[in-house]
């Protein structure tokens, strides 16, 4: 058995989910036989794992630091390894702008988009709208849980929308809106899990959808798609999951237009990980338990990290 630092909470607007997924993993974790450090980053620096000796360090963490790239290259400074992506893959990830780019360089389907800063941003709405048509996603460059989205379907909605998103960074991503069914699909290692869709009341899985109990949110795990969409789905999971470099397990969302296109939104290097989340939920499909899953994901972690990257994704992206 090991001896595990679990980081999560810490100060991202995604603190409260990071806690959760924290105590679940924590619960895991024991119920295994490892010994758990538990480090709350809103509190307790990551340096302290300078004097203290672990095995591995788990990250529950949400957004800010623990999932931009920070968190991970302080821990690859003190030579610890630990679950998920590196920094490389999670700056790219964390970054919309940086993983569209990465996404049209390897042939991954993302709808069109522009990015602006806000002086010029109302301007550049307009102008894609008109070119375009409605709707709009408007959405911080880097932000995850939906934080600040918002699907604008005409032009008495824009000033609110950007006022939004501009809480939460300088620059903010249009992307034009994609109606149809929400599909998500893990990644652990080189394997593609069962397609699951979001289905919102809304329509819209914003943060509100995706946490508040009483929003309605369903999750439907292995949907019925038409044709051999859920393959593609699974296709293109991986090859975002390969062209953003990512380490043993993200989750990767996408549309699914009435044209029955796929266009993937994003890739999550650090998903949510309660018993209720969308990543166990696909893997329990499969037979696999949420304390199984823990321990796959330390696993698989530590495997890939024994493998230079490059070995990993050629044969993948060459697909």
């Amino acid at each position: 058995m090991l001896r595990i630092a679990l980081l999560y909470g810490g100060t991202s607007t995604e603190r409260d989910v990071s806690i959760k997924s924290g105590e679940a993993i924590w619960a895991a974790l024991e119920r295994i036989g490892h010994h758990v450090l538990p480090l709350d980053l809103g509190h307790d620096p990551v340096n302290i794992l300078e004097t203290e000796k672990v095995d591995f360090a788990f990250i529950a963490l949400h957004g800010g630091e623990g999932e931009n790239g920070t968190v991970q290259r302080r821990l690859e400074e003190l030579h610890i390894p630990y679950s998920g992506s590196g920094p490389i893959a999670s700056r790219l990830a964390m970054d919309k702008e940086l993983s569209k780019a990465e996404f049209l360089t390897h042939r991954v389907p993302t709808a069109p988009y522009e990015v602006a800063e806000e002086f010029e941003a109302e301007y550049r709405l307009r102008r894609m709208a008109r070119r375009m048509g409605w709707p709009i996603c408007v959405k911080p460059i880097d932000q995850g849980s939906s934080i600040g989205v918002s699907m604008v379907g005409c032009l008495n909605e824009v000033h609110n929308a950007l006022t939004d998103a501009f809480k939460h960074g300088r620059r903010v991503m249009f992307e034009k809106g994609i109606i149809g069914r929400e599909l998500t699909v893990g990644v652990i290692g080189n394997r593609a899990l069962p397609v699951c869709e979001v289905v919102s009341p809304t329509g819209f899985f914003d943060f509100k959808a995706k946490y508040d109990k009483g929003a309605g949110t369903k999750y439907v795990v292995n949907p019925d798609l038409p044709g051999p969409t859920a393959k593609m789905a699974q296709h293109y999971a991986r090859r975002a999951h390969h062209a953003l470099r990512c380490h043993a397990y993200s989750r990767v969302d996408m549309m699914l237009d009435s044209e029955g296109e796929l266009w993937v939104l994003e890739v999550n290097t650090l998903p949510g990980m309660t018993e209720t989340s969308l990543l166990p939920k696909a893997a329990a499909q499969e037979g696999v338990g949420f304390d199984e899953l823990v321990q796959e994901l330390v696993d698989v972690s530590m495997e890939q990290r024994r493998r230079p990257i490059s070995n990993r994704i050629t044969r993948v992206l060459a697909a």
